[in-house]
């Protein structure tokens, strides 16, 4: 049964609320350069204003948003001062919040047992996930075609399976083929790492050069591939 997108908005706020304090996130803000100095408009408020208050943020007037904000945290702020603050530091301080609470979650569970990590410094598993966005952002965000739509956006996500670090985090142009983000990943490899990528990512470059860093890759291979 799907859940509607309200739902998924109230189980990710009790996420946040459960594992990033008020505390957290402002040292957070200031690290991505969101907070600078002391100002009555806070990190947690902008948390508040995309995950609580609004769920339709992206469409909704800059000063009913404003109204949403003063009634439900007694900050005032007018439409300019809030524009002002949906920024380039915004968006990475809100990517970091939620690489942060995934993080959270995956230090939770278990990790994988010992023969593992006594054979491999990291497991990098790296993958994508697509979608199709309003035609408005097709400017920036262009899509790979088919269906009616022009815009798509895709999220690149890399992590390590042994620490539940986030190695990579990127969003970008549906258009944008895997193969060419992993290529950008490939320097950061080290010796002993294990490289997991599916089909989408091959490219006998980037294999070469996880092999010539002395370390271990699992892929399909493509079916024109001739191995001698």
């Amino acid at each position: 049964m799907s859940i509607s997108v309200s739902d998924e908005l109230q189980l990710f706020a009790q996420e946040i609320q459960n594992f990033l304090s008020p505390n957290f996130l402002r040292n957070l803000a200031r690290d991505v350069g969101f907070v600078q100095r002391t100002s009555k408009y806070q990190a947690q408020d902008l948390v508040a204003l995309c995950v609580w208050i609004s769920q339709n943020v992206a469409k909704t007037s800059l000063t009913q948003l404003c109204s949403c904000l003063e009634a439900s945290t007694e900050v005032l702020i007018s439409p300019e001062g809030l524009n002002q603050r949906f920024n380039a530091t915004a968006v990475q301080f809100l990517q970091q919040v939620l690489a942060e609470l995934l993080n959270q979650k995956l230090f939770s569970t278990k990790l994988p047992s010992s023969p593992y990590t006594s054979m491999f410094k990291r497991i990098r598993n790296l993958d994508s996930t697509a979608f199709q966005i309003p035609d408005v952002f097709s400017s920036v965000y262009p899509g790979a075609g088919g269906c009616s739509h022009t815009a798509g956006l895709k999220i690149q996500l890399e992590y390590d399976l042994l620490s539940g670090q986030f190695l990579h985090i990127h969003t970008g142009p549906g258009k944008q083929h895997d193969r060419t983000y992993g290529s950008l990943c490939v320097p950061t490899v080290k010796a002993n790492d294990l490289c997991i990528r599916d089909l989408g990512y091959f490219h006998l470059k980037d294999l070469q050069h996880i092999q010539d860093k002395k370390a271990y890759y699992i892929s399909r291979i493509k079916s024109n591939t001739r191995i001698y």
